[in-house]
């Protein structure tokens, strides 16, 4: 069961049906340096779709036999500022709704308070693999997710810099912002996120990434993106989604690695009231799968 929340999209998910579109453009043959595609949605504004390249690429084609364009996240940034980043990873309490978004906004040297996450779709084609498990979210999605932001970043700030008609290497980044210090000048992310859209993008061994040192977000005490949809008890996961007919299960497994089940009171069980089904499940003969036990649906 996928621990993804449930959203509604509108204009993106236009974007994303036009990822689909690009990733079988790239399977016809796109340049392996393509580090990500640009796409406009309603509304305007800067939308990057970002590519895992080379040894990532490998990574995720190795485990899940997809080849081709690997689109794995999702970033807009509105005409009016806000910054929409889309986290791809199932959100199970490890809280990588919130990391992953963070380490690509970091890069990005976005405004986290005009940053807004949304759980990404359910769509393979689109993002790649999207599971969790052995810890493995962060370190297999850092450097990805890294250049992501740093390919944004240095997208706003070329446009800047044509805006300015100044060197790219005069300008900084802080909060949202690319700034000219010589000048004084600055603009919003907002304010270049269309002009940008419109630039060449940069070649991923081009671009550079942040000293550790430099962290402005990152080792920061930031709450969860749904602490509040969580202590409030709204339906986040798959477990809170209710549909017409639906019955529920419990399971009990065996408590030892290698144990089977002796006996079950399944006909006992059967009578209870609401109870559909009683039985045993075999397991799968590893203890890394699915143990044997008892299962019952109501």
């Amino acid at each position: 069961m996928k621990a993804h929340a449930q959203s509604n999209y509108s204009a993106e998910a236009e974007a994303l049906e036009m990822l689909c579109a690009a990733q079988t453009h790239a399977r016809s043959g796109v340049d392996r340096r393509s580090f990500l595609k640009l796409v406009g949605v309603a509304g305007g504004g800067l939308v990057l779709a970002f590519y895992l390249g080379d040894r990532a690429t490998a990574l995720a084609n190795s485990k899940s036999g997809e080849s081709g364009f690997v689109p794995n996240a999702f970033l807009r940034i509105a005409p009016d500022g806000t910054i929409v980043i889309y986290s791809k990873g199932p959100e199970i309490g490890q809280g990588v709704k919130t990391s992953f978004p963070m380490i690509i906004a970091e890069e990005l040297d976005a405004d986290w308070s005009r940053v807004r996450v949304e759980q990404a779709a359910v769509n393979p084609a689109v993002f790649g693999r999207q599971s969790a498990g052995g810890s493995r979210s962060i370190p297999m999605a850092w450097d990805q997710l890294r250049r992501a932001g740093a390919t944004g970043r240095a997208m706003l700030i070329a446009a800047a810099a044509q805006e300015w008609k100044v060197s790219e290497s005069e300008c900084s980044t802080q909060d949202s912002t690319v700034l000219h210090e010589a000048s004084n000048r600055r603009l919003s992310y907002g304010e270049l996120a269309t002009k940008a859209a419109a630039l060449p993008v940069p070649d991923p061994a081009s671009l550079t990434l942040k000293d550790r040192k430099d962290f402005r977000l990152l080792g920061r005490r930031i709450g969860g993106v749904d602490n509040h949809k969580v202590v409030t008890g709204q339906p986040l996961f798959g477990i809170d989604q209710v549909v017409p007919g639906m019955h529920c299960a419990v399971f009990e497994k065996c408590p030892a690695v290698g144990g089977k089940v002796r006996e079950a009171n399944l006909e006992e069980i059967g009578k209870l009231p609401g109870v559909t089904h009683a039985f045993v499940v075999e397991g799968a003969g590893k203890p890394t799968e699915v143990m044997p036990g008892v299962a019952i649906l109501a």
